[in-house]
């Protein structure tokens, strides 16, 4: 009888159960004769269960529910053993047998809820139905004087991944009453917290879980994030340190420690930072994705294109996924267009779009490089083939403009943006777009009625009344364009792009100095690497006669936008103000290099022939 019980399968189990509770119910209930002999079956299968004679354990347990039917502890127990040994259907199987017998068996709901919570995957989220047969079970197995931990921690993240942080926030708490130095439970508090936003309280829970758990480094770069949304950024950068102090070889640290160091712009630290990242990990892509952005954000685009081509390389060759190669290649060929090697950021673009030819950022970025090299044909080409894919893209249709009115051809250019603005009349840009292709082309009064029309649509949005502050100040309406701008300044005093926006506009012409110098460096407080802020700068202290102020300001500007003719000549004019002739030749002569944008190229050549006469006396 032994061995024919323990081959039997469940269902067979289940069947001999159902018959045998059904002659018992018929016959009232077993005698005492036969809840003794069960008892000891029950207990001969816990040694057997014991002592890992697992098929064993099965048919004791199978005895036991068979001298005694009405009994569920004995099918939750076995309910357990198979969930133990991950045999989840036979599990939930003799936990609702179990149930059968008493709806309110809390080790039959005990099990069902794990079970349930673990096929479902309650971590990642899963199969809905299953989350909520794990939650049902798990609060009905309940036990508010002695909680379960595994139970309570189970329920918490089923709650988390049903959006359910406040009840989550319920049972962690009970779980940590009584058990306050549950660091896992903790940390999963602290999530729910988070979820709701309440940044002080989840920060307050992640250094209970710290104190508890000090050796594990993830509580603490959870408690850095926490620290940084409740804006105690400076407090996230001791916790940090302090990390990588402790965990020298911890690579996300350094990684968090590095990008939190970049948003309080602390550019040297967020370098050494990652480039610690770089050496533990020198496969990986997220320390070289970083360091670019740390690079690129104070313009060392050399520095990023020695450091970013062989990182390429060693990925492509390493079988990196395309899409991420694609996305560091994209970097690079900023890096070239900013060095003005056009040829260099269309190559490195083309290799992009093989990776990737579906990406429309890399299309896109293709397509400006081939208009800023003047190769409009093959722009037109790209842009092409881009909108067969996405016929009604706005990004395509600007690019599309671009090209055409690069090429002279101003009319076609207009009909294709107004198509799209017919087209996307819904979205802001494609207002901004037309209008600042006709002030482009001193089209002024067109581009302030498509601003107006667009300000009515969209009342307040700050992007339409800055364009139309800088339309007017391109139709050299300055009263109109001081207005637009003070009413962006009064909606977001710190908006930096209008800052410097108004204070160069002032220093260009001479007006209110002391001013204009005080809206500048406002930017400059907020975006201290900008170039152009530091060359607005540099430019009003020329306008003041503050020669020694204005030189180490333009001189960085100059260094970092190599290619930007207005920001060269500015630095030209300065050199040549303070006599230093040779310099403001080299500068000018760097000035015709660049691109010529937004400057009088016969005035510079004046400029630079005087200069070069006065070096001959």
């Amino acid at each position: 009888m032994r061995f024919m019980l323990c081959c039997l399968s469940l269902a067979g189990v289940l069947a001999l159960g159902a018959s045998v509770h059904a002659q018992s119910v018929e016959s009232d209930q077993p005698s005492v004769e036969d809840r003794a002999a069960a008892y000891h079956a029950f207990i001969v299968g816990r040694s057997q269960e014991g002592a890992g004679d697992i098929d064993a354990a099965v048919a004791s347990y199978t005895r036991a529910a068979e001298l005694d039917p009405t009994a569920s502890d004995i099918w939750a127990e076995l309910a357990g053993l198979y969930a133990r040994r991950s045999d989840t259907e036979l599990a939930i199987e003799a936990a609702n047998a179990a149930l059968e017998r008493e709806p309110d068996n809390l080790e039959a709901h005990r099990i069902l809820g794990l079970v349930y919570a673990a096929r479902a995957g309650a971590r990642g989220g899963g199969d809905e139905a299953d989350l909520d047969r794990a939650i049902e079970h798990l609060e009905r197995a309940r036990k508010p004087l002695s909680p379960d931990p595994a139970l309570y921690l189970t329920l918490g993240r089923l709650y988390l991944t049903t959006e359910n942080a406040d009840k989550a926030i319920e049972v962690l708490n009970d779980v940590i009453d009584a058990q306050p130095q549950f660091a896992e439970a903790l940390a999963l508090l602290a999530q729910a917290h988070e979820v709701l936003g309440q940044w002080d309280e989840a920060s307050a829970v992640y250094e209970r879980a710290v104190l508890v758990g000090p050796r594990r480094a993830r509580y603490r770069r959870q408690l850095a994030t926490a620290l940084v949304n409740a804006g105690q950024p400076e407090r996230a950068i001791e916790v940090l340190r302090d990390l990588v102090e402790f965990r020298p070889d911890d690579a996300a640290g350094w990684y968090v420690l590095s990008d939190l160091e970049l948003q309080l712009r602390h550019p040297t630290e967020a370098e050494a930072a990652v480039r610690r990242v770089i050496e533990l990990e020198p496969e990986a892509l997220r320390g070289p994705y970083l360091l670019t952005r740390i690079l690129g954000a104070q313009s060392r685009y050399q520095e990023l294109v020695d450091v970013l081509g062989p990182i390429v390389e060693r990925a492509a060759i390493a079988n990196v996924d395309p899409r991420q190669v694609a996305s560091l290649l994209q970097r690079l060929a900023a890096a070239h267009e900013q060095l003005g090697d056009h040829d260099a950021a269309i190559q490195v673009l083309s290799s992009a779009r093989d990776l990737s030819p579906s990406d429309l950022g890399v299309q896109a970025q293709l397509a400006q490089a081939y208009i800023e090299a003047g190769r409009y044909d093959e722009a037109d080409d790209v842009v092409d083939q881009a909108k067969r894919q996405r016929p009604d893209n706005l990004a395509l249709s600007r690019l599309e403009a671009r090209a055409l009115s690069a090429r002279g051809a101003v009319g076609d250019a207009v009909a294709v943006l107004e198509g799209a603005l017919r087209k996307h009349q819904e979205q802001p840009v494609a207002h901004v777009a037309l209008a600042n292709l006709y002030s482009e082309h001193d089209r002024i009064d067109e581009a302030v009625r498509v601003l107006r029309d667009a300000e009515m649509q969209f009342p307040g949005d700050p992007q339409i009344v800055f364009q139309l502050g800088a339309v007017f100040e391109r139709g050299q309406r300055f009263t109109e364009a001081e207005g637009a701008f003070r009413r962006v300044l009064e909606r977001n005093p710190e908006d930096a792009q209008t800052l410097n926006y108004l204070g160069y506009m002032m220093a260009d012409r001479g007006e209110r100095l002391d001013e204009s110098v005080e809206l500048i460096r406002r930017a400059l407080e907020l975006d201290p690497d900008n170039g152009s802020y530091l060359d607005s700068l540099g430019w009003a202290y020329y306008k003041q006669d503050a020669l020694d102020l204005a030189e180490p300001v333009l001189r960085r500007a100059g260094d970092q936008l190599l290619r930007n003719s207005v920001v060269q000549d500015h630095l030209a004019d300065l050199l040549f103000k303070m006599e230093r002739y040779a310099e403001a030749v080299t500068v000018w002569e760097r000035a015709l290099a660049g691109d010529r944008d937004g400057v009088d190229v016969s005035g510079i050549e004046r400029k630079l022939g005087d200069a070069r006469a006065r070096l001959r006396r």
